[in-house]
C-alpha cells in the first residue's frame, strides 16, 4: 500500500524565514562596505609606491577588479577617496594608540607615556601617517590640499577621542580640564612628529614628566589624593 507524503505542519516551524528584502539589504550593505575597504586598501598600497598625483583611479579599480566608474560611484571623485582614506588611517592609528593607553588602567601618567611612544613610533615608521598627522612627509607633499581640509577634521577627531577615553576611566574629572589636557598633549605630540628631537621612548618620558602633576590633579579623589598609582619614575 502506497503511503501518501506527510504534510509539513508549518505552525510548528521553529524559525520563520526572514523577509527577503531584509536579507538583500543586509547583504548589499556588507558588500558595499567590503568594496569601500578594498578600494581604500588599494589606494593606500598605491600611495606606498607613488605620490598622490601619480595615483590613478583606473589603477585602483584594476587592483580591486572593478571598473573605474564603480570607484567614482562609491567616492564621487579622487579627492573624496583620498579624504576617506586619510580618515580611516587616522582611526586605525588611534586604535593602536588607545590600546597602549588601555594597558595602564588607573595610571594616567604611565598610560600617557605608553600612548605617546606608540604615537611617535608609528608616525616615524609610516610615511602616510606622518603626512596625515604632521604634514611632514616630502614624498606626499601633493596631499597638502587634502590635508589642509583633513587637518581641520583630524585634530578635533584625535583630541575628542582622547578626551572621551580619559573621561570613561575618570568620569568625575573636570571635562573642561580634560579637554585642555587633550588638546595640549596632542599638539605637543604633533610638534615632535614634525621636528623630532629624540627617540620616541625618550620624548614620551619627557612629556609624561611634564604632564604628571596636571594629570594627578585631574584624577584627584575627594580627599585630593590621586586615584592613579604614583607617577612613574623616569630615567
Amino acid at each position: 500500500m502506497t503511503r501518501s507524503p506527510r504534510r509539513r505542519n508549518t505552525s510548528t516551524d521553529r524559525t520563520p524565514a526572514a523577509p527577503e528584502s531584509t536579507i538583500k539589504l543586509s547583504y548589499a550593505e556588507k558588500v558595499r562596505a567590503l568594496l569601500r575597504e578594498s578600494l581604500m586598501d588599494a589606494a593606500a598600497e598605491a600611495l606606498a609606491r607613488n605620490s598622490w598625483s601619480a595615483t590613478r583611479m583606473v589603477d585602483i579599480a584594476a587592483a580591486v577588479g572593478v571598473s573605474r566608474q564603480t570607484v567614482y560611484n562609491e567616492f564621487g571623485n579622487k579627492d573624496e577617496l583620498g579624504r576617506a582614506l586619510l580618515l580611516r588611517e587616522s582611526g586605525k592609528f588611534l586604535n593602536q594608540v588607545e590600546a597602549a593607553l588601555d594597558l595602564h588602567p588607573g595610571d594616567p601618567v604611565s598610560g600617557l607615556v605608553a600612548s605617546i611612544e606608540v604615537f611617535l613610533r608609528l608616525t616615524q615608521q609610516e610615511p602616510l601617517l606622518r603626512a596625515i598627522i604632521g604634514g611632514a612627509d616630502p614624498n606626499h607633499s601633493d596631499l597638502s590640499p587634502l590635508l589642509s581640509d583633513q587637518g581641520a577634521a583630524v585634530l578635533p577627531f584625535i583630541t575628542g577621542r582622547l578626551s572621551d577615553r580619559f573621561l570613561s576611566q575618570w568620569p568625575d574629572a573636570d571635562r573642561a580640564g580634560v579637554e585642555v589636557y587633550s588638546a595640549s598633549v596632542v599638539r605637543l605630540a604633533i610638534s615632535h612628529v614634525v621636528f623630532p628631537v629624540a627617540e620616541p621612548a625618550v620624548t614620551a618620558a619627557d612629556i609624561g614628566r611634564v604632564f604628571a602633576p596636571y594629570l594627578n590633579e585631574l584624577t584627584a579623589g575627594a580627599e585630593g589624593e590621586p586615584q592613579s598609582r604614583p607617577a612613574a619614575k623616569f630615567q
